[in-house]
């Protein structure tokens, strides 16, 4: 079965549906929703180790330097590879955006519906500007994340920073003309820099695997919606159904919107699409609740393909994505690009990129990148290192 004919499975129950209005303020949040970090704990943790995409986001896209933003995301099954992905019927055909959503809403609707925990393995990515502003570094860590979904079972997570290295010939070229520093000390003012926060120090060493235990407000908590920490009990309540899930969002829409935003339509549908994406690419509902909130994304007509493209694994995805302006009134823009393995249904990476200046005038690409190696249920027991809280 070809992408078309995956598509055209939902095409009839789609007709009639209210078609979202896509817009600038739906993009930012879309991006908001992908980039931000849930509420908790171990907030010391996070500074350390890369937790997610883009922390230095909102500072990044200010810089004058800064030219486009992209940011990508691919899904793989627990324990496998992107499966071959489904194309066009003619030689040369691009599947549409719309296309590429109801064939992953069809693929995901078949996934496994239960586990004893559901487990998130990913491979974090983050460049920073060197302290003299002569080179990039990338620094990789690796998080391991297992929500129990047993009454009283315990979560945790599993982290381990990978170390850090300058990026590319070039980088090294000016990472050894600067002595081959093996740390580097920021200054509490960062202004200018990306990927960093105040005063922190980067190691090029390896660290060891740690565990933490998810306590608090996380324990039999199953993931966020909306920015809020949501329970196993609440998730079961989500509605499979299109038409239900998207008035159930939408209420919650409501019932958290602040001041006369809740009276804006174009508000609204910015947080209804934000949510769609929060429950797309990690939320543990039941498969039939992902393929409706993939379904809702495809009715949103500015969406476009982008063809197929690699995450920073290099892994291949079917592309959507659309422009958005970096701030109102200006010219500068940036792109939100979801990769996506439609034959699947799930995420691969997300990945946000700006352009920065060098010290010697040189223009480099600063990416922050999350990839997804394994996402979905499991009954295996989480493989706790020594070094645990």
């Amino acid at each position: 079965m070809n992408l078309n004919d995956l598509a055209r499975v939902h095409d009839d129950e789609l007709d009639g549906e209210p078609a979202g209005q896509v817009s600038g303020a739906v993009a930012q949040a879309l991006l908001t929703s992908i980039t931000s970090e849930p509420p908790g704990q171990n907030e010391k943790s996070r500074t350390k180790k890369l937790r997610g995409p883009v922390p230095w986001l909102a500072s990044a896209v200010t810089l004058a330097a800064a030219t486009a933003l992209v940011v990508a995301l691919v899904t793989v099954p627990d324990g496998q590879g992107p499966g071959p992905s489904p194309v066009a019927t003619s030689p040369g055909e691009q599947a549409s955006a719309r296309q590429i959503l109801l064939a992953a809403a069809t693929a995901a609707a078949k996934a496994p519906a239960s586990g004893s925990y559901w487990r998130t393995t990913t491979i974090n990515g983050m460049d920073a500007v060197s302290p003299d502003h002569g080179y990039i570094i990338r620094r990789t860590s690796s998080k391991d994340e297992w929500l129990a979904h047993r009454p009283g079972g315990q979560s945790w997570w599993i982290d381990q920073y990978l170390g850090a290295k300058p990026l590319t010939r070039q980088d090294q070229a000016a990472w050894r003309k600067a002595g081959s520093p093996t740390r580097w000390t920021f200054p509490m003012d960062t202004t200018g820099y990306v990927g960093v926060n105040s005063g922190e120090v980067v190691r090029a060493a390896a660290e060891e695997k740690e565990a933490s235990r998810l306590r608090g407000k996380w324990k039999n908590s199953g993931g966020s919606l909306m920015k809020e920490l949501i329970g196993w009990e609440e998730i079961r309540r989500i509605p499979s159904g299109e038409r239900e899930l998207r008035g159930y969002l939408e209420q919650r829409v409501t019932a958290n919107a602040k001041g006369d935003s809740g009276q804006d339509p174009q508000s609204q549908e910015s947080a209804l699409s934000a949510a769609c994406v929060e429950i797309v690419f990690g939320l543990p509902v039941s498969p039939t609740v992902r393929a409706s909130a993939y379904r809702i994304l495809a009715g949103m007509p500015e969406m476009k393909s982008l063809g197929k493209m690699k995450d920073p694994l290099g892994r291949m995805g079917e592309a959507i994505g659309y422009q958005v302006d970096l701030r109102p009134g200006r010219t500068a823009t940036y792109d939100v690009v979801q990769i996506i393995d439609p034959s699947t249904g799930l995420p691969l990476a997300e990945s946000s990129t700006t352009t920065v200046e060098l010290s010697d005038g040189r223009t480099a690409k600063a990416t922050s990148f999350v990839a997804y190696q394994r996402m979905g249920w499991t009954d295996a027991e989480p493989p706790l290192p020594p070094k645990r809280d």
